[in-house]
């Protein structure tokens, strides 16, 4: 399963979640903290980047 890049709309906290792609959004572990149960706020999924270019000029440093 992979990882995912959650983030609460109302706190702004991000965190990295294992979880298949068909599982529900979690529910923001902070605002349940301060919350008494009336919103609990499901977090949105982010897309990062997770790999940097190899080189500035592309060779991916192969051959060297």
């Amino acid at each position: 399963m992979p990882f995912y890049t959650y983030k609460c709309p109302t706190c702004q906290v991000e965190t990295d979640i294992l979880q298949s792609m068909n599982d529900p959004a979690p529910i923001c572990e902070n605002c349940s903290k301060h919350s008494v149960g009336i919103h609990e706020p499901k977090m949105k999924r982010i897309f990062k980047p997770n790999a940097k270019p190899g080189s500035k000029d592309g060779s991916w440093g192969f051959g060297k």
